[in-house]
Formats: C-alpha cells, structure tokens, sequence
C-alpha cells in the first residue's frame, strides 16, 4: 500500500517544495522515515534533528505519531487529511496525515499563513556550492538487508551541469514540466551501497518485481480530456453530433488522441478545428473554446494564410512542412483577476492531407515544439559573448563597464528586458558608528542600468544597506548574503508593481517585467560578494527549469570572469611589491656601495653637485686662459656652443671686444693676487646652438634668472670672481673662475630709475592736471590727491596720511551719496570701471553768451577704478572727477528750449485746427446753400421755359390773333427773356459762390498738408486699391466743372499698364489722388478760356523709375528734404521688387514759358505775378504735389510750350499686394457693386418722386444732367421708383437719418436738404441729446428694471432739449437707419456719444446689426480722423462737402456693414 501511495504524485510535490519535508509510515509500528526532499538536505540542522535518536527530540516525534483529532464525514471517502502545527527548535512543524498510514511533516520559517511566501529561492535543482563534496542525505530509505535500492534520477539541470553535454532529445523536452522524481533501481545485495541508517529508521521493503519509484503516468489525466471533449457541443458545430462523425474523422481523432505530439486537426469545408491534449497546451487560455471553430476564427492572425496553404494542399494532395515559426500562446494570469499573458514558443509544424477516394476530406496538422532549443541556442550565445568581452576587462571598474556594455549589445534581448548592475563597497559612514551598528556595512553604488530611466526610484545612485529600507533594499541586503539567486515576483508582492512604473524595459516593450532576480557576485567562495545584478525576467517566459538553470550559468559566468579580474589584479599586486622590493635590495645594495666609496669620491661630488645645481657659472682654467672644466651654467652665460676643453682665444670670441682686454688684465692680476672681481659683457649669439642645460635646478627660477635662448635676447653682463689654486712653491695650479649673471640686476636698477623719473613726471602731471584725480579706501577715506580735487570739493588741502577726509561724506549731496555708494559696491562685485555722475555742494559760476553771471551746483562726472593688492583683494580705488557742469546748464537749457519750441509748435497746430474748424464750418453752409439757391434757380428755370412752350402750343392751335391773346392774356405782361437772363445770371452767381468755397476748401486743405509736412508728421499708408479706379474718382469729381466750361475730360490707360497684367497695387490713394486733384485744378483752371479745351490723364507702368528718356516730361530734382534720413517712412521700408506708376496731366491751355516752369514747384510761389492776378490760387499746390511724390519715392515734372499747352507728369512707387490682400480688395469691389449696381435716370424732382417719410433705396448717383449743362439738385436725389433697372441682390435701405450737429446753421441746412431729397431727418444738438432720442426709435430696445437703469446710465440721463422731426409720426418710433454725428460739441462731443452707443450695442441694446455712424466734422487731420474710427464711426466726412459727395458717403458705409454681416 505505501507504494502506491508514494506513487499518487506526492513526491513531485514534495521534490518542488523549497520547504524541509519528509514522510513517516505510521504503519507497521514503529513509524519509519520512509523519504526526505531534496530542501531537507540543505539543512544540515533539521536533518540532524530527524534522523538523531528519538529521545533526544521526544515532544517532536510525540506530535508526529499522535493520533489526529476526529474529522467528520465529507464523502471523500478514505481520504482523511488533517493539518497541525508545532512549534519546535524556533521552527514551526507542518503534517498531514494520509490515510491513517502516513504523515506528511513540513519545516517553516514562519507560521503558515494563507498568503503566499514573498520571497522563493531557486534552489530547488542546484546543490549549495559549500557542500556539494559532501554525501547527500538520504531520499528514499534504501532497503538494507534482502534486497538493495539505489536512488537514481533523470537527467537534472544544476549550476554544475555541463550543458554542452546535454543530448537534444532533452533539450527538446516540455519546459514547463516540474522537478523529475527520483526512481529507484532494485539490484542485487552486492551492488548495493549507500549510508547505513539509524538504529530508528526503519526500511521499506518490497519485491523484485516491484516496479520502483517512477514518474505519474500521464494517462490517467486523458481522462479530464476526454470529459472536455465530451462536453463540448458538437451539434453546434460545423462537425454535427460526435455519433454522426465520418468513421474517418474517428479513426484519425482517435489517432492523434493517443499521440503525445501536438496534433490539430481541421476537417470538412469549413476546416472545423479538432485537437488532442499536447495540443490544447500551445492554445493556452483558449482551450477549449477553440475546438469545433472554423480555422479563420480560432487563429485570427494566420487563419486567412492556414487556409490558403491548406486549399493548395488540396489541389496537390502532398503535405506541406513549414519553416519555423515563433508563436506566442495566450496563458492564464497567475494572479486571480489579472491579466492574460503571452508564453514565447517556437514551432515547426507541417500540413497533411486525408485524402479518400481521390477527395481531401480535411487537414492533419502536426506541430513540434522546439522552444527550449531555440531558447538554449540564444540564451548560450549570450553567455559566451559575455564570457569573451569579459576576458578583455583588465580591472574591476572595466568589469562592470564590460558587462553593461555586452548586457546592453545583447540582440534579442528578450531575456534581459531590464538590467541595475551594483558594486559593493564598505561603507565608512556605518564603520565609523560607534558602537559599530550590527549586520552588513556594506553600501551599493549604481555601475550602471538598462531598461531603467534616469533617476527611477528602483536605481537609486547610492544606497547603505545597513540603513536604507527604501525601494529594494532590504532584498539586496538578504541577497548580498543569500548563497543563490533571489527571485523577487509580482504576484506575490515581493516586486512592488509602484517600482515599475515609467519603466523603458527593453524585448517586448509593450509586457512590463513581471518578475526578476537578484543574483550576487562572489569573485570566491570565501570571500563577500563584490557586485549585486538586479535582471528583469522575459515576461513572456515562465521561470522554469530552463531558465533557473540560464541564470545559475550566467551567475556562475559573472564569478568566475570577476574571480579572474581578482586574481589578475592580485597578481599584478603582487608583481609589484615583488618588484619594489627587488628596487629596495638594489637601493640596499647601491647604498652599501656608496659608502665603501664615499670617502674617495666625497669631494668630487660634492663639487659636481654645487656645480650643476647652483645658477653660477664655474669653471677650472688655465693661466693662459685655456678652459678644462665648465658647468652648464658657464655654457649658458656665456652662449659658447660645445663642450670639452676650450682654449682661450675661442672663448674671447663670445665677449665683446671692448672688454677683452679688461679680461687679459685681470687674469694677470693673479700672479700677484689672490682672488680677482670684474665685470664683461657677453655679445648675443644668434647663429650659434647652444646646447640645453643637461641638469636643471630650481636654483634658477628661485633667483629669478634668465636663461633664455641667445637669439632672443640682447647682450648680458656677468660679474666675475677668479681664484688662483697655487702649489706649494707658489705656483698657480688652475683657476677657479664663478660667473654670475647680473643682467637682470642691470635691468632692475635702470627700470627703478626710470619708473622713479616716471613716477615723478606722473606726479607733476597730476599737479597741474585740469581734473581732481584721487586715491581712496572702500570705506571712502582719502589716500592722496590732487591740488583740482581739493578744489572741487571746497576742501582745504591738507595731508592724508595725518588727517582722517572723507570727501564722499561731507561734500557731496546726500541724494546723490547713496548713488555713489551703490556704484561703488558695483564696482568691487563686477571688478569694472564704473562711473557716476553726482553733486558736489560748492558752486558753479560761469558767464553766458550776453554777459551775464550763472550759478549752478557743480556737477562732476566721477571715474572709480578698483585697485587689487598683490594677493588680488581689492582694497581702494582711484580716478578722476571731471567737471561737466558747463555742460548739464547747456543741457538743461537745450530741453528748456525744446520744450517751449514743442508747445509752441502745439499751440500752431491748435491754431491751424481751431482755425481750420472756424472756416469750414461756415464754407459748409455757403456750398450747401449755393447748391439750395442753384438747384431752386434751375427748377424756376425750367418752369420758365415750360410756360413759354404753352404758350407756342396754344398758338399753333389758335389761327387767329384773338384768340392767341385770350389764351395768352395773363401772361401778356410776362418779360421772359428779362426773367431768363436774371436766372441764368443768378445762377452763374450761385455757381461762383460754390467755386470760391471749393477753392477756399483747397487753400485749408494745402495748409493742413503744409503744417504735416514742416512737422515731418505726414505718413503714407499703403493700402490694396485698383489705380484705374481711383483715378476715375478723381476725375468724377470735376465732371460738373469741366462739362460746365465745355472742356473735354478723357482718362488715356497706356498698353505699358495692361502689359504688366496688374489690377490691384499697394499705395496711397488719399495722397496720390491729393496730387493728381492739384494737377487737374490747374489744368482746368487754364484751360477753361482757351479756343481748345481738352484736359486727358494718362496713365502708365513699368518695373523700372521712368526717366527723361523714357517720358515727354522733365522731371526736377529731388529736395533736400526728401534726403532727411528722420523723415522716413516706417511703411515703404523693406518692401522690395516696386512697379512704378506714372500719371500725366496734359491740357491745352495757355502754356508756360522757360522763365515760368523756373518758378515752379516752389512754396508760395506761381508762374508769374500776374497768375495770381487773374487765376488766384495760394502758390502751395505744385510744391505740396512734389513733396507728396517724393515721399513716396517718385519724382514730378513738366513740360509746356506757350500758346500749345503743359503736360505735368509724375510717379511713384507701387508693390504687388499678397494674395490675401488681393482677395479682400474684390471681395470689397464686388460687394460695392451688388449693393449699387447702376445708375439711377432722372424721374423729375426730387419732391414729387419720393414720397414724403417713405423709405430711400440708395443707387450709385452721379452728379449732372442729361438735358443741360449746368447742375440740377434732382440729378443727386435719391430715386425710389420701383421700375428702375436694379439688380436683384437687396439694396441697403435709409428709413431714417439722425443729424447730430451743435451749429443750428449746418444744421437746419442738412436736414432741409436730406428732407428735400426724400428721406426722414431727426436732429439733435449735443451728444446727450443723441443717446436720448435713439431710445425713442425702433433700433433701440426697451428694457426693464435694473436693465433699465442701466441703460439710462449708459446713456447718461435725459436731455432736456427740443428735436424737429420731418416726416415722421411722434406717437410712433422713429425709424432710424444712419446718423452723421458731428465732433465739436458742448456737453458730450460725438467721439463719447460714438463709444456710449457702440456699448449700448454690445450689451444688446440696439437691434438691427451695426449702426452706422459717420462723423461730420471740420477736423480734417489724419490723426483726428483715425481718433474718430477708432471711437466706433464707421467713416470720417470731412467739411465743406457737397450733398452728393454725403449721399455717396452714406451708401458706401451702408454696402460695407451690409457686406461683412448678414441681416437679422
């Protein structure tokens, strides 16, 4: 029966579990180890306990055979299992009892728990590395006696397993398969051996045909199989019913169910999906979903290419076998409620038909799992890469970089998606504790990691392991002692999942590492581990056998090649101490030779020693002057190239020749003298080499010497002392001569003396220097100083050094005091010159220009320059005041002047416009009332004329006379021709006033220009504009004029224009029509009494400035203004590639003679005295049109003939607009022309054909009349006749017109004339009467409560003044459609009403879209213009203007707004 229990699986169990296990047989008496786990054998301790004699461990084995307690009945048959624990020895004792025949014991660390353990270390296959000689305890209890048993075990991977020798067939092998039972081999009595057991174990006996111990049978688990294929239904698959399967499909299932290899099949049409059990292991967490579906929804990826392949199999009926693939299986998480995962694995498959009666009924697809191959090839291929880039480390510094640079190179790197490489190393700030604290003082230090962002909390740089618990640091402390691999995991806590986040994990990026090992560095056994590798696991691998056994080799490898830096280094170590103490022996050694002979050889070394070391240089001569011995220091004094003995006339050649013979004399001196001194200067040597110092001192450089090379220096003085070495007879043996070099010495005495006279002259300069220059401290206490200093500052002169000044303090003012100060704390932080401007308290004086005396405070411009001691500390500072105060009085006197000359330039300007204002008010009223008198002239005119064609039809009708005079008799008394020629004269009258008020408009006008111009505030502004259309409006505006003196005005575009292919150009209209207005005035002005009169502008283009050559004009010269670089124009710089458009003004007047076009173009200035005379005019237009062209870059000029006529041309520069510019100006053009299509015809007056109050349709007027020269005021009435020609878009309607005007003239001349013209008027006199009459009309709605009262602040109360109404009903609200809103006005002007309703319009007040606003005002400046825009009107109408030009004003505003918004 024991047998068979310990064949039910639970040694597999118990061969996987790391914890201490073994199984007692309770039965027969006495109970008997019969198994102990592999765990158990690596405790030496507890193994010890077990197998020591009973009494010994009593209260345990007590426990282990006490009867359990009794469990109830759960229909489980004889399978009662109870669990206990016991404490015992500090371990908490497991059992289980299996049918009241064995008990199961286990050994905790800890006491069990329902959690799982945090922590697992692999070493459940290898051996501890510090026992493996020693025999291994016993496994299965071997059978002493009768029979013998021998445990032996499938091959295993350990860390001591060759795996070059492994066979392929178990390579080959499931690599998810657990720890392999041990199986014992029966033999005979003589071949057994094994250790003897205990006198209490007892033995297992059993027969020779006892099978042994063997695997479980995997057969037994075919049954689990067969009931999931049994519950499938089939019926609902493709296949049908299993009892109606094909006996084909049966017989190849049934094959494929008894073939361990992975088969699939996929039978019929629909290649439905069949499989056996290997097979349902690669479908992972699909199975068993996948059986009977169609192949293309089991394998979404490659179901399309099975099924291609398999229809091409069946046209063939031959197999196909495919290369390898890689194939990843979809498992089931390992953490209840987690995620999936994907298993790598590798597959060779193949395709087989069944084919019967020439028909492929299906697809047999054989698959061969070569994971753990493929696996084994990359992982070996990594580890021997590593293994040779290691060898090349030749230190352990190079080592971690090694291993980083090799870990990082590895391609794939699937098994090694994350890498934190630390070395270890004693930590000094735990070993200097005292008491020293317990446990390891070790510290980790960052080598490197991959896979890991800079900075991640899991990589910190630097970390103790005795006092960090942050991040992984405990388990690196548990690992740096553990004696295998630890394995941190996810799903069980012990790899926080917060470490991992903002990982860059390497292989499949896309799968965070679920788990990883710590694996420890031990270059020995004995020694502590070196480096600590942290190595992320393939998450798409489990930790298998495979792969422990992977990790224990790439430890193993990491040790042995740091092993061998180790042992390298210490041989290397070693190598040198060997070699120092072989260079101490010789030292030994030559020390003891150097005193047998130090005193024969004492006094020459000596000698050579002072010789070679000191910069002097020696010699030993002769007395003929020959030299046998010399130092370097000789060579290098005296420049002589050579070495050995030197005679005397050699040497000579290096001194100069006038101190040869001062040599020759001194050495002559010793015959007589002991010791001679004298001094010889050596001439340079350039074309000599002279040898290098053999031997340097620092004698040199602390004497400060200078041995430089010969050819870059000059001549040298060297100091000689000659000594004679006489015999004992007296004569002289040698001569010792010392040279010294004493250029430098010379050079020091000369630059003392003349820093000395420098110094002096300095000093003198300084005296009578015109600026206070001064020396002080950073505390401002005076060091020296100047006799203008003391001056400056009022103070006495005085020393120094023996009186404490402070001139900062006492002569400076105190606001100016602190200025200095700051300068000075900037002077020392930046270390720069600074200066300063400040006041001193003594007085300036000085006399002006008209001789009179100016006193002022004196102001001083000061120079503070830091001055830095030899250590570079800066401690005083010196400079220089110089006075400027001459300069601030004509300083302050130029801005005095500047500032008068600007309000009197102000107050010209307020002149101009007060004046401006003053007059065209008034000329306003003049044109308006000469248009009024004209048109009532006209019409009393034609009613004339159409009483005198009655009465010439009344008399064709009457033949007799009486009857002509009955019919006539009223109008007998009538003087017709009388009242014809009064009228006509009256209205040449009328006309006269309108032209004198036009050409006093013009005077006003130039003078604005000429006020712009001398003020250089004149700008020109570029806008898009067609310049075909712009001179057609200018040439409108004198249509009425020309047709009235009968001269012929014609427009001429030349083919240069077209060529060009231009429309739309970049200038300014307002200031190129200004020109082309002067010239044109001109023209008719001369031509108008002429025979013939024909006035024609023409215009051209060309990319190049029109010249003389090229045009009929002569052009003049640029002004000397228009060369003034502070009158540019910000808006013409930088554009580039310019068009020039050129205009020409050709009439047929009079003509100019040579004298007369002199003249021209001058201010104030005419052609001649008596042009004035007889054609008026102010002389500014001609010079206003050239500085308006030269403005704009262009030129003017004319060309005439007296008696033939003057032609005035003119350019400028033009620039091709961007295409958006292009499009907004058509898109404005072509709005223009749908909101006026056409021309309105005259329908008689404007009183009969507008109905009174009723709404104006505004159409494109033009001023004149078809049936007489002079003007009508109906040819500028608005026309409402339906039948007129329009077009079809919707016309911007004028129900009504607000006049907002203070002067009651212009005002009740405006509204005479717009009611006259058909439409209803209502004035105001001020702004607040304005806001007070829009709430009474149909724009404006009413609100209610506190809105209300909002409004009427807005508004700004009620006005008490009185407002005419024509036309409209005062019961109903006034229908408003405009309002021509003046400037000027008391109370509230039009600029604040313009903003009050524009508010009123953004909080909702007004309906209708916009409100148009046009100011009405004599303020004719471009900026007063632009200040009205940018107050909400919607255009500016400049006065004096005429009812036309306000009734073309009024439609173009009304097209805008109607154009950029849609109706409500």
């Amino acid at each position: 029966m024991q047998p068979e229990l310990l064949n039910s699986g639970i040694i597999d169990l118990l061969e996987a579990d790391p914890r201490p296990s073994f199984i007692v047989a309770t039965t027969p008496l006495p109970a008997t180890i019969v198994y102990t786990n592999p765990a158990l054998g690596t405790h030496p301790v507890l193994f010890d306990v077990i197998t020591a004699p009973r009494e010994r461990n009593r209260d345990l084995w007590e426990w282990i055979t006490s009867s359990p307690p009794a469990a109830p009945d759960n229909g489980v048959g004889n399978a009662n299992t109870t669990s206990l624990s016991f404490l015992y020895l500090d371990t908490v004792w497991t059992r289980s009892v299996i049918q009241q025949q064995m008990v199961v014991v286990g050994a905790n660390a800890q006491a069990p728990s329902s959690e799982p353990p945090r922590k697992v270390r692999l070493n459940e296959v290898s051996r501890n590395t510090t026992t493996a000689s020693a025999c291994p305890p016993p496994r299965i209890i071997p059978i002493p006696e009768t029979v013998g048993v021998v445990t032996t075990a499938l091959p295993r991977l350990s860390s001591q397993t060759n795996l070059a020798g492994l066979a392929p067939d178990y390579l080959a092998s499931d690599s998810r398969s657990k720890s392999t039972s041990a199986v014992p081999v029966v033999k005979d009595k003589e071949e057994t051996s094994g250790p003897v057991p205990g006198p209490d174990v007892a033995v297992l006996k059993r027969s020779i045909t006892d099978p042994g111990w063997i695997l479980p049978d995997i057969m037994p688990e075919q049954r689990p199989f067969l009931e999931v294929i049994h519950s499938v239904d089939w019926a609902a698959t493709p296949l049908g019913p299993m009892k109606e399967w094909p006996a084909r499909l049966e017989q190849t299932f049934n094959q494929i169910l008894a073939d361990s290899r992975p088969i699939v099949i996929y039978w019929g049409s629909s290649y439905s999906t069949i499989y056996n059990e290997a097979f349902s292991k690669l479908c992972g967490s699909k199975h068993p979903a996948l059986l009977g579906m169609p192949v293309e929804d089991a394998w979404r990826d490659a179901g399309e290419q099975l099924k291609e392949a398999m229809g091409s199999i069946a046209r063939k009926q031959r197999g196909l076998v495919e290369d390898e693939w890689r194939f990843f299986v979809e498992r089931e998480s390992d953490v209840e409620g987690g995620p999936n995962w994907l298993e790598e694995t590798y597959l060779k498959w193949s395709i087989v038909p069944i084919v019967e009666d020439n028909q492929c009924l299906g697809f047999m697809h054989p698959v061969l799992e070569t994971t753990s191959m493929r696996l084994w090839e990359r992982r070996m291929k990594m580890l021997i890469e590593l293994g040779e880039a290691l060898v090349t480390a030749r230190d352990v510094k190079s080592y971690w970089e090694k291993t980083l640079q090799q870990l990082a190179a590895v391609d794939p790197c699937y098994d090694v998606p994350m890498v934190i490489l630390y070395s270890v190393e004693d930590d000094p700030d735990v070993m200097s504790t005292n008491p020293p604290l317990s446990g390891p003082n070790k510290r980790c230090r960052l080598e490197g990691a991959l896979g890991v962002p800079e900075g991640h909390p899991i990589a910190p740089e630097l970390f103790s392991l005795q006092t960090d618990d942050e991040a992984l640091s405990p388990l690196f402390k548990e690992a740096l002692t553990a004696p295998h691999p630890l394995l941190l995991q996810t799903k069980d806590g012990s790899l926080p999942e917060t470490l991992l986040h903002g990982f860059q994990c390497r292989g499949f990026e896309e799968d965070p590492c679920r788990a990883a090992v710590i694996c420890p560095i031990r270059p020995t056994k004995a020694e502590n581990a070196m480096g600590l590798l942290l190595l992320g696991l393939n998450p798409r691998r489990p930790y298998d056998n495979d792969y422990r056994q992977y990790i224990s080799l790439l430890s193993q490898k990491l040790t042995t090649s740091l092993a061998s830096i180790v042992l390298l280094e210490e041989e290397a170590r070693r190598g040198r101490n060997a070699a120092e103490q072989a260079a101490y022996d010789q030292a030994m050694l030559k020390e003891k030779l150097a005193v047998q002979t130090k005193e024969a050889n004492e006094s020459i070394q000596m000698f050579e020693a002072v010789a070679e070391f000191v910069p002097v240089g020696m010699c030993f001569g002769e007395l003929n002057g020959g030299i046998t011995f010399a130092n370097d220091a000789w060579y290098k004094i005296t420049g002589y190239p050579g070495t050995g003995p030197i005679k005397n006339e050699v040497f000579l050649s290096c001194v100069k020749e006038e101190d040869r013979q001062t040599i020759a004399t001194e050495y002559e001196k010793l015959k007589t003298a002991g010791n001679v001194e004298f001094e010889f200067r050596v001439k340079p040597q350039s074309d000599t080499n002279v040898p290098p110092l053999t031997r340097n001192s620092p004698s040199f450089e602390k004497a400060g010497l200078d041995f430089g090379p010969k050819d870059e220096m000059k001549e040298r003085h060297v100091l000689a002392t000659a000594k004679a070495e006489r015999a004992a007879d007296g004569s002289i043996l040698r001569i010792l001569t010392c040279l010294t070099d004493v250029t430098a010495h010379k050079q020091a005495a000369e630059e003392a003396v003349r820093r000395a006279q420098q110094a002096e002259n300095l000093k003198r300069m300084a005296e009578f220097a015109t600026v206070g220059m001064y020396d002080m401290d950073l505390e401002g206490r005076l060091l020296g100083a100047n006799n203008v200093f003391f001056e400056m500052c009022g103070l006495e002169k005085v020393d120094p050094t023996d009186v404490v000044t402070k001139p900062w303090e006492t002569c400076v003012y105190p606001e100016d005091y602190t200025i200095i100060q700051q300068k000075l704390q900037k002077m020392v932080l930046e270390d720069k010159v600074q200066n300063v401007e400040i006041r001193l308290k003594t007085t300036w004086t000085a006399e002006d220009g008209a001789g009179h005396k100016v006193a002022a405070a004196r102001w001083v411009q000061a120079t503070l320059m830091p001055v830095r001691t030899t250590e570079g500390v800066i401690q005083s500072f010196t400079g220089c005041l110089s006075d400027v105060s001459l300069q601030k009085w004509q300083l302050e006197r130029e801005k005095l002047r500047k500032e008068e000359a600007i309000e009197s330039k102000r107050q010209q300007e307020n002149f101009i416009d007060m004046t401006s204002h003053e007059m065209r008010n008034p000329l306003s009223a003049i044109v308006h009332c000469a248009d009024a008198i004209t048109a009532t002239l006209t019409r009393v005119q034609e009613l004339v004329d159409d009483v005198e064609a009655l009465r010439a039809n009344e008399a064709q009708k009457n033949a007799g006379a009486e009857s002509a005079v009955a019919v006539n008799g009223k109008h007998a008394d009538l003087p017709v021709d009388e009242v014809r020629s009064l009228l006509e004269s009256s209205i040449d009258s009328a006309e006269t006033i309108v032209g004198c008020a036009q050409h006093q408009k013009r005077i006003v006008d130039d003078i604005l220009t000429m006020s712009k111009l001398d003020s250089k505030l004149l700008a020109i502004t570029p806008i898009t504009v067609n310049p075909v259309h712009m001179v057609k409006e200018a040439l409108k505006m004198f249509e009425v004029e020309a047709r009235r003196v009968d001269i012929n005005l014609s427009m001429i575009v030349d083919s240069s224009y077209r060529d060009l292919g231009i429309t739309y150009l970049d200038f300014d209209p307002s200031r190129l029509k200004q020109v082309l207005i002067n010239l044109l005035t001109n023209a008719l002005k001369f031509t108008k009494t002429g025979p013939t009169r024909n006035v024609s502008v023409a215009i051209r283009a060309s990319l190049a400035p029109p010249t003389e050559a090229t045009s009929s004009v002569q052009f003049i010269p640029r002004s000397q203004e228009s060369y003034d670089e502070d009158y540019d124009q910000p808006a013409l710089r930088g554009r580039g590639d310019p068009v020039f458009l050129m205009f020409e003004v050709k009439d047929t007047g009079q003509g100019l003679s040579e004298e007369e076009k002199k003249s021209l173009f001058q201010r104030f200035v005419q052609a001649s005295s008596r042009t004035h005379v007889k054609y008026g005019g102010s002389g500014l237009g001609l010079f206003i049109s050239r500085r308006l062209t030269e403005l704009q870059n262009g030129a003017i000029g004319v060309a005439s003939q007296p008696g033939v006529g003057s032609t005035f041309a003119f350019y400028i520069e033009a620039y091709v607009p961007s295409a958006a510019a292009i499009r907004e100006a058509e898109a404005n053009a072509e709005s223009m022309k749908t909101s006026a299509p056409g021309l309105a015809k005259l329908a008689g007056t404007a009183e009969r054909d507008a109905g009174a109050g009723g709404a104006v349709q505004l159409a494109n007027i033009k001023s004149g009349s078809t049936s007489s020269s002079r003007p009508s005021p109906a040819a500028v009435s608005p026309i409402s006749d339906s039948s007129s020609s329009f077009s079809s878009a919707p016309q911007p309607q004028i129900s009504g017109i607000m006049v907002v005007e203070d002067n009651l003239i212009n005002q009740q001349i405006t509204r005479r004339g717009l009611v006259n013209m058909g439409f209803t008027v209502d004035v105001a006199n001020h702004g607040i009467e304005c806001l007070d009459k829009l709430r009474r009309t149909d724009r404006f709605v009413e609100p209610s409560g506190a809105a209300a009262a909002e409004a009427a602040t807005d508004c700004n109360g009620n006005s008490n003044s009185t407002s005419t109404s024509t036309g409209t009903n005062q019961q109903t609200k006034f229908p408003l459609s405009v309002i021509l809103m003046d400037i000027e006005m008391p109370i509230q002007d039009g600029l604040t009403c313009t903003r009050n309703i524009r508010e009123l319009e953004r909080k909702g007040y007004i309906t209708g879209g916009r409100l148009p606003i046009i100011a009405v005002s004599a303020n004719a400046r471009l900026e007063q213009i632009m200040e009205a825009k940018e107050a909400g009107c919607d255009d500016v109408l400049v006065k004096p203007y005429r009812m036309p030009e306000l009734l073309e004003k009024m439609r173009v505003v009304m097209a805008t707004i109607a154009a950029h918004e849609t109706p409500t």
